[in-house]
């Protein structure tokens, strides 16, 4: 139900995507301070990070979710081609037949303390914490750098419920694959100055190109096939 990939990128690759995202100069982060926070806290709390986002779906976007950053995303769209690659022993949908959903860097300063953040789902039908997790969708999340920073996925237990915690620890050029139907949460690091991580959802394609079903004003997507 959830996969593991270490070397996901070829290594000249990584390290130079690498050096991008921890460039100095060519990198301009957004602060975000309210990191999903267990419960709501008010702006300040420890619950902040930094974020980039390279590619938000047009639907998303409309939802005021976030915009994106145009030039840098042509960099890391091979992230894609990798993660259908490694998806091919789970996965019967042909890739021109699944696309982009939303694509972002967080950065997590050291905090000194570990900070563990709320648990979610990334994608949702309908109203963000009101409609249900997307079916549709398979999340990934990319590491960078190797540090005690983790991010923890939520399985289903003997009931069928979302019990089980499968904690995967932060090593580079590693990135752990799921449905988006399992909540996650992150840990934060606090023995290198910060903790990078790519994370990133595919959906298939729309049955049209108009993406909407004239009858239900919803998106058309039809499950996709042994995804996990």
């Amino acid at each position: 139900m959830i996969k593991i990939v270490q070397d996901f990128l070829p290594k000249p690759i990584f390290r130079y995507l690498k050096q991008i995202v921890e460039s100095e100069k060519g990198m301009l982060w957004c602060w975000n301070p309210r990191n999903l926070a267990p419960e709501n806290p008010a702006v300040g709390s420890e619950h902040y990070k930094l974020g980039k986002t390279l590619y938000c779906a047009p639907e998303l976007a409309s939802k005021g979710i976030e915009d994106y950053d145009k030039e840098l995303m042509p960099l890391f769209g091979i992230f894609q081609l990798y993660m259908m690659e490694h998806l091919q022993d789970r996965c019967k949908t042909p890739e021109e037949d699944v696309r982009l959903k939303r694509m972002k860097l967080n950065l997590n300063p050291n905090q000194v303390n570990q900070v563990v953040h709320g648990t979610h789902n990334d994608i949702w039908v309908g109203q963000i914490n009101k409609g249900r997790p997307d079916p549709n969708v398979v999340t990934c999340v990319f590491n960078f750098h190797t540090c005690n920073g983790s991010t923890t996925i939520l399985d289903k237990d003997e009931k069928g419920e979302y019990t089980k915690k499968v904690v995967v620890p932060s090593f580079e050029n590693t990135a752990v694959m799921f449905n988006n139907t399992h909540p996650h949460f992150g840990t934060t690091q606090n023995d290198i100055p910060a903790r990078i991580v790519l994370n990133i959802n595919l959906a298939k394609a729309p049955v049209d190109p108009v993406s909407l079903d004239p009858t239900t004003g919803k998106e058309k997507f039809e499950p996709l096939d042994d995804y996990f």
